[in-house]
């Protein structure tokens, strides 16, 4: 054994004693006498200071006892996350574990749920569906990608993700009924045109099957209608071409040709728009889950919306098969941003940054809430990453509870400096990536600078994607 201060051998060596192989025969070979000690020291280990716990931690791993060991490390890090060597040694302890099914989260929706609905595991998460296999394993690797990703994030920004301790719970819903009844019930969920959610109470992930929403259905049902008439037209010129008028049949074969160039465009916008908005919600209601399991935010801790949400938006993507996260544009998100800013139509960061519930808010509001904060952290990420992970590791910090606005705004531009110029500097950036704009111009004559603030260099390569969906999709998104 390592050499120890004095005052601390004894305990250890008791403590190595009781943590042996027959201290699991409890009840059979341990006498009343070894599991009192075994319970004083399970009392001295989490009312000790953070140097003595890592020395017993140190004692664990020198003598195998690994539970032992992840459970000290976990300890010390709720304490002191900043403290290298319990994380160094937590990451290594867990690093070739594999990850257990069960967890109070598993059973608890394993509990609540129909029969019917089938496990499908993956490395990190468990899905319990009643949806067509098909799609539940797309959605499977759908987790996966967003853990790859997150964790990608998370080491560029030195964020200190702890372990996942179990596989991650996600629920699945092939009807959009089912969904709306289990989300008011068991999570009290009631918004009716959010495809999916993730319940910090219960460490779940919820989604349905977009097919099933109504806007879609109308919209298919229409495809199929106008699928009908195109058979009609093809019957009919069938029919003009046996009769031999040859001027009627190109009348209508022309009219054929473009009326299913329209129905196959219009055809492949709606399964853009389901693919595209589960794939995006997906991935954002599983970093929120993320973010939370592993620490990188407190679920004690009141945040306010733009760090949750902006973190969250601004890993959407439309192709989760490709890199992802913060360092990468959404299109349809920064779309309607840049909307926004054109307008002059923004919530000030001092409003922003202090807003932590969406309760009263309009429909508008929470859109700019939504749109600015996706902005705001992608921009922070490129320009402001230092001051990011500051931000993120203070309120990670901060004693369980809510959060006044005042500390709020006190803890930003402790991380940050003052919103007025932050806001000033991140603007005109926003500006630059509309060149030659006469707006743009507008936007950046506003938001020049006094002082000497560097200049944020324009990002280049901006992904694009078309504008736009069917119209009945985009009218009835949020009236679902």
């Amino acid at each position: 054994m390592r050499s120890l201060r004095p005052s601390y051998v004894l305990w250890i060596t008791l403590w190595l004693q009781i943590l042996g192989p027959a201290s699991w025969t409890f009840g059979q070979e341990t006498d009343d006498s070894q599991l009192q000690e075994y319970s004083q020291r399970q009392i001295i280990c989490k009312s000790a200071n953070i140097e003595d716990q890592w020395e017993l931690a140190q004692c664990a791993i020198e003598n195998e006892h690994t539970e032992e060991a992840i459970s000290i490390c976990r300890q010390i890090l709720q304490q002191d996350i900043t403290h290298a060597e319990a994380y160094s040694a937590l990451i290594t302890l867990t690093s070739d574990t594999a990850l257990k099914s069960d967890s109070r989260a598993f059973r608890e929706a394993r509990r609540i749920l129909p029969q019917n609905f089938i496990e499908l595991e993956s490395r990190r998460f468990i899905v319990l569906s009643d949806a067509n296999m098909v799609w539940t394993r797309q959605q499977s690797e759908r987790l996966e990608r967003a853990y790859h990703q997150f964790q990608r994030f998370a080491r560029r920004l030195d964020l200190r993700p702890l372990p996942l301790r179990h596989k991650l719970v996600c629920v699945l819903f092939a009807q959009r009924e089912d969904y709306l009844e289990f989300s008011g019930k068991f999570d009290n969920v009631t918004d009716p045109w959010i495809a999916g959610y993730y319940s910090p109470h219960h460490d779940r992930t919820v989604f349905y099957d977009v097919r099933s929403r109504p806007s879609v259905t109308d919209a298919r049902s229409q495809l199929s209608e106008m699928n009908e008439e195109i058979e009609q037209l093809s019957r009919d010129l069938r029919q003009a071409e046996r009769s031999g008028q040859q001027q009627r049949a190109e009348h209508i074969r022309q009219n054929l040709a473009r009326y299913q160039k329209h129905v196959a465009s219009e055809s492949q916008r709606v399964d853009e728009f389901e693919n595209n908005t589960i794939i995006a919600t997906t991935i954002h209601e599983t970093v929120h889950q993320l973010m939370f399991h592993t620490g990188v935010q407190n679920r004690q801790v009141q945040y306010p919306l733009w760090i949750c949400e902006g973190l969250a938006t601004s890993f959407e993507t439309d192709k989760p098969q490709e890199a992802f996260g913060p360092s990468r544009d959404y299109a349809p998100r920064r779309e309607i941003f840049q909307e926004y800013l054109l307008q002059d139509d923004m919530l000030d960061l001092n409003q922003l940054v202090t807003i932590t519930k969406l309760h009263g808010c309009s429909e508008r509001t929470v859109r700019k809430i939504y749109h600015q904060s996706y902005a705001l952290v992608s921009w922070m990420n490129r320009f402001r990453k230092e001051e990011l992970r500051t931000f993120i590791m203070m309120m990670r910090a901060l004693p369980p509870g809510k959060v006044s606005r005042d500390r709020h705004l006190e803890i930003f531009e402790d991380a940050f400096g003052s919103t007025e110029k932050l806001q000033k500097s991140w603007l005109r950036y926003e500006a630059s990536l509309m060149p030659g704009s006469s707006a743009g111009n507008i936007i950046r004559q506003r938001y020049t600078l006094i002082d000497s603030a560097p200049h944020d260099v324009p990002l280049i390569g901006v992904t694009s994607t078309p504008a736009g969906l069917i119209g009945l999709l985009m009218q009835s998104a949020n009236s679902d």
